[in-house]
């Protein structure tokens, strides 16, 4: 329990006589100087001592009761009563003060709020104010008059008491929204102070979450080790020293691990956390203003304890435009005022106002985890659990995995029974594979570090030694090459051969991943494709570049020239090795091609390198025996098809691979064959009409 929430164990009592006698002092006022009185009449001049009866007021004849007579009986039966203070007894009266106490509350605050709160509890209290509902007594105003009446202050008084820099209208403790009451108190908030001992420190539970260690550890974002130095040291300082306005943003795509790391590094700092809650008792998503609210209401309640920090998470709640246009200036003095250091949490950044980014002290962007942090997380996650090492490195390539899917996916395995790792590793995958497609995040196994099978540099006929230029970039670790040439003739091949010989990681980025519909997104994209592969030192390969880099001189659109221009500024300032494929060299920007260091032509097969490939697959792929004479007979026949690349001959054995088919040297060359005609088929092919 917070220590400014603590209340007092000596309360016995939920309703005293004080409450109910307060209670028939504020009807009265109501009824005898707002004239509610004349309004215990209907149209035909019934009178109804329900009412009076409620209030404890006895009435021996009312069969010609008139408006004049009931007044004389209320001011006989008000000289009676004592005054008593506004403010409540036993739960409420506590409650209210210890809110007080916490929210900086004035004590005519106190007293609005407890006239609320008892007007949702008690009967006799709601229907003299449903009085003047009937009477056409509505809206905020209206209520300001009953309630300068009933706890006799002036109106002027209570109207600023309501106004909208006050804390009980800052903490969301009531709200100008009733049509009919004027004015809402905070859902459930009336139960909370009147029934529970500690009312407080239950409507902070119900607002907030302590948030428990995570099960990540400091070393696990290395790859950010300086941003995280940097807030480490500030926020801890400032949280010890009470420094009021510090605010931290985090931003980044779903799964980077924000709260995790914002958790980490809380206990790292010794820090108790607390999480502003996002959807309410019931289960409903809460609106913006009123998560706002709420965590104004934590900091006031946290704000002398040295030993917390706030999390808000997705801002763009509080930060979306319709909500900026209204509360522009309390968004501002929140983030200007907050007592306890604060995290903001957001998927995107971009739906922000500058205006409200430039009030942060740090704001910095969430990279994915590296390939090592996740391999390394993986491990723990499931330690104790039978799967494979090489699964778990299989596992740690995948972006996006996050350690509280990866968890639940473990709870799953671990209460299922299974013992074999190949079970449990197809399990673990169908779950997060399951979990991702329902959360609607696309599936990214880009980043590569995978030789392509019997991939071999012999077995590439290009215009330019791939031996010296692997050599070359091995020793530089910078270039910008273009591969190019027709599909199927191994330039995805060397690629990650290249990536496999450098023992460097390998960026795949294709056209799909990169061109995006809305004005600006690939720019965006192609950005932050560069950014992951100097943040991972690996090597970048973007894939069908001709999608990216035709000539503006043939541009249709102004954001045709915008990819362009972005994508040759990255290349201009990207220190590292960029691969770029395509197979139509002959539609690129004559400028992009100028930046190329290197520009290498993938052609077809040579026949002494259909020949030797021809051999390495029945060589490696040889189930039975068959004779020399057997393959000899295939290459007259082979020298025929001269448009051969080491991507047919994968195609042909995955053919066999999938239909259970036995690789001998005549299938070989009939699934050749059947690829050559496939591709040529339309080459000699004539116009009909001419």
């Amino acid at each position: 329990m917070h220590p400014m929430l603590h209340a007092s164990k000596s309360q016995t009592v939920l309703i005293g006589e004080q409450n109910e006698e307060l209670v028939r002092q504020w009807a009265l006022r109501l009824l005898i100087d707002a004239q509610g009185y004349r309004l215990m009449f209907n149209n035909r001049n019934y009178f109804d001592d329900d009412l009076l009866v409620g209030l404890g007021i006895e009435v021996d004849d009312t069969a010609d009761m008139t408006p004049r007579r009931l007044l004389r009986i209320l001011r006989s039966e008000a000289k009676k009563q004592s005054p008593v203070p506004n403010l409540p007894t036993a739960f409420l009266g506590s409650n209210l003060k210890l809110l007080g106490d916490s929210l900086s509350m004035s004590t005519l605050e106190q007293e609005i709020l407890g006239f609320l709160v008892i007007k949702e509890q008690d009967s006799h209290l709601a229907n003299v104010v449903e009085l003047f509902h009937q009477g056409r007594w509505a809206g905020v105003q209206r209520l300001v008059t009953m309630l300068s009446i009933a706890l006799r202050y002036p109106r002027t008084l209570i109207s600023q008491a309501l106004n909208a820099s006050t804390p009980l209208r800052q903490c969301g403790l009531v709200s100008p929204e009733g049509l009919h009451n004027g004015i809402e108190l905070l859902d459930g908030l009336d139960d909370l102070l009147y029934f529970e001992e500690n009312g407080p420190e239950a409507l902070f539970r119900q607002n907030t979450l302590k948030l428990e260690p995570s099960e990540l550890v400091p070393s696990d974002f290395e790859h950010i080790q300086p941003m995280y130095d940097r807030i480490y040291n500030y926020v801890r300082r400032a949280a010890a020293k009470g420094l009021t306005g510090v605010n931290i943003l985090i931003y980044g795509e779903p799964g980077t691990g924000k709260t995790e790391w914002v958790r980490v590094l809380s206990e790292a700092m010794g820090l108790s956390l607390y999480e502003v809650k996002s959807s309410g008792p019931d289960g409903r998503p809460l609106p913006g203003d009123r998560r706002l609210a709420a965590f104004r209401m934590a900091q006031h309640m946290l704000a002398s304890d040295k030993k917390s920090v706030m999390l808000f998470d997705e801002v763009e709640d509080v930060f979306n435009d319709r909500i900026s246009s209204q509360y522009k200036a309390c968004v501002n003095r929140v983030l200007e005022s907050n007592q306890r250091p604060s995290f903001w949490l957001t998927n995107s950044h971009h739906t922000m106002d500058p205006a409200y980014i430039r009030r942060f002290d740090l704001v910095f962007e969430m990279p994915e985890l590296c390939e090592k942090a996740r391999l390394k997380i993986a491990k723990r996650i499931l330690k104790g659990i039978q799967v494979r090492e090489e699964w778990l490195v299989s596992l740690s390539k995948q972006k996006g995995v996050h350690a509280a899917h990866l968890s639940q996916a473990a709870r799953v395995v671990q209460n299922s029974g299974y013992r074999k790792p190949e079970r449990i590793e197809h399990e673990i995958d169908a779950i997060l594979a399951s979990l991702y497609q329902a959360l609607g995040y696309r599936e990214h196994n880009k980043l590569e570090n995978v030789r392509t099978p019997y991939y071999n540099p012999v077995f590439s006929n290009t215009d330019f030694s791939l031996d010296r230029l692997t050599h070359g970039l091995k020793r530089s670790r910078l270039g910008r090459i273009c591969l190019f040439g027709p599909p199927g003739t191994g330039k995805s091949g060397y690629a990650t051969y290249l990536a496999q010989e450098l023992d460097m990681l390998l960026i795949t980025r294709k056209a799909s991943d990169l061109l995006d519909k809305y004005l600006g997104g690939t720019e965006k994209a192609l950005a932050q494709a560069f950014q992951d592969a100097q943040q991972h030192s690996g090597i970048l390969l973007i894939d069908e570049a001709d999608s990216f880099l035709t000539p503006r001189t043939q541009a249709k659109h102004s954001w045709e020239v915008s990819q362009v221009n972005e994508l040759l500024v990255q290349m201009e300032q990207y220190e590292g090795i960029l691969l770029m494929s395509t197979n139509y060299m002959e539609h690129l920007d004559s400028a992009a091609l100028r930046r190329f260091d290197f520009k290498v032509r993938f052609n077809y097969l040579t026949s002494e390198q259909v020949w030797m490939i021809f051999n390495n697959h029945l060589g490696r792929s040889k189930q039975h025996h068959f004779s020399l004479a057997d393959v000899n007979q295939c290459k007259p026949q082979l020298d025929k098809l001269q448009q051969l690349t080491p991507g047919d001959f994968a195609t042909v054995e995955r053919h066999h691979r999938v239909m259970g088919e036995t690789l001998t040297p005549a299938s070989l060359l009939a699934g050749l064959q059947r690829e050559h005609d496939i591709k040529t088929s339309g080459q000699n092919r004539t116009i009909g009409f001419v």
